[in-house]
């Protein structure tokens, strides 16, 4: 019986990691979220504007995935995709890792409100790179 339910916790666990439409729309909206971090991370304003725009042309193109790849679930009709969308996983994902900088210390630039902040970008981030990196 235990190992029952062990092997049906682990095949629903890796159900919810294989959910890509979920982790792009946690990892789009944190992406778009961090951008408005971005002018307290730098001093320079022309690097701040850079990876503001790099920041939400990624965020948002993920998050466009993800919502595309939830309709298509719901209504069956094919959506059309967003190109380069293992780079864009592999880059995001690195990008959420890299925001995951905001949290730490935790007296430093900016003081993390929520402890689930720091999950949801850990897991989405490195969930978003094994994406990426995978052969399709």
């Amino acid at each position: 019986m235990a190992e029952l339910l062990r092997t049906y916790m682990l095949d629903s666990l890796k159900q919810i990691f294989l959910m890509t439409w979920l982790w792009s729309i946690f990892a789009g909206f944190y992406l778009v979220a961090y951008a408005f971090w971005v002018p307290g991370l730098f001093a320079s304003v022309p690097l701040v504007a850079l990876v503001i725009v790099v920041t939400l042309a990624l965020g948002g193109s993920i998050l466009v995935d993800g919502f595309s790849r939830a309709m298509q679930l719901q209504t069956g009709a094919a959506l059309k995709e967003v190109p380069l969308v293992r780079p864009r996983q592999l880059f995001g994902g690195a990008a959420l890792l890299g925001y995951l900088s905001v949290y730490f210390p935790a007296g430093g630039r900016i003081v993390a409100h929520w402890p689930l902040d720091l999950a949801i970008t850990l897991v989405s981030g490195v969930v978003l790179v094994a994406y990426g990196l995978r052969g399709k």
